[in-house]
Parts: C-alpha cells; sequence; structure tokens
C-alpha cells in the first residue's frame, strides 16, 4: 500500500502543477470570469484545491493551518502547498499510513481515521476539482486543456511524454 499511495501523491503533484502552469498563460480577466461550477472561476477553483492540501496536510502533521493557504490569490502559490502535501506523504512509512490521526473538519467537529484514507481523500479530491476545471476551460473556450487521468500520468512514466 505503500507503494501505492506515494505513486498516487506523485501522480496529484503532477496533475495539478499541469493546471496551474497552463492557467498561469491565462490573464487575471479569463482566471476571475464567472463561469460556473463548485467555483464561479478558474481561480476560485484552483485557489480551493491548494487550500483543501494545506488544510489536509495540516492534519496528516499536526500542524495548525489557516483558510486560506496564504492571503495571497496569485497562481504561483499552489505549487508549493502541492509540493509540501506530496513530500509528506512520500515520507510516510506504513505505520504512519496506517496510524488513526483525530483532527477537526472546518466546522469543528473531530473524526478519527487512518492517515492512508486522509491522503486517498486529499488526492482524489483534486481530482473532482480538476474536472471541473476542464469543464470550467471548455465553457470559456479555452484550447490546450490539460488531461487530468491517470493513466495519462503513468503513460509518462514508462515513455517520458506527456
Amino acid at each position: 500500500m505503500t507503494d501505492l499511495l506515494h505513486h498516487y501523491a506523485d501522480y496529484g503533484l503532477w496533475a495539478g502543477t499541469r493546471f496551474v502552469e497552463r492557467l498561469m498563460h491565462e490573464p487575471d480577466e479569463v482566471l476571475d470570469r464567472a463561469v460556473g461550477g463548485s467555483f464561479p472561476t478558474l481561480r476560485a477553483t484552483v485557489l480551493h484545491i491548494r487550500d483543501a492540501e494545506n488544510t489536509w496536510w495540516g492534519r496528516l502533521t499536526g500542524t495548525p493551518t489557516t483558510w486560506p493557504a496564504v492571503p495571497e490569490r496569485s497562481l504561483d502559490t499552489v505549487p508549493p502547498v502541492l509540493q509540501r502535501f506530496r513530500a509528506v506523504v512520500k515520507g510516510m512509512r506504513p505505520d504512519a499510513l496506517h496510524a488513526i490521526v483525530s483532527y477537526a473538519d472546518l466546522k469543528g467537529r473531530t473524526h478519527r481515521q487512518p492517515a492512508w484514507q486522509m491522503v486517498l481523500h486529499c488526492i482524489n479530491h483534486g481530482t473532482q476539482h480538476r474536472g471541473q476545471l476542464i469543464t470550467q476551460m471548455r465553457l470559456l473556450g479555452l484550447g490546450e486543456v490539460p488531461a487530468n487521468d491517470l493513466v495519462v500520468y503513468q503513460r509518462t512514466l514508462t515513455t517520458g511524454t506527456s
């Protein structure tokens, strides 16, 4: 299971970085244009992914966090948060992944669950919102929409192309 979760963490960083790198080429007027979805704009969706990963990183490490992760709304604030989450997951050994973690959700309710479940949730959560980014990008008529599929990432490991 450790290898699988480490692989999944690598995938989450790869996928999130692809979207940030692509969207950094768009002007603020496009990033902030209301298009609908769980979050109304591309920027709001990307920053939600950032803030959620920051929160789950804090829960896994026992580190207090804030929402938002940082007050800045620039997309270049996203990669360091994604990288930090991946680093903590990659540093987790089987005993840490199976450890029961207690944490409070954003409403203050206490929960307990194995760390590996928290990791899977966080990466899956990012995948859900990257799917929404794809829809938002298409509704805005943007080209070069990044692929988000796990299999595309896995193919890069054997072919070196994306």
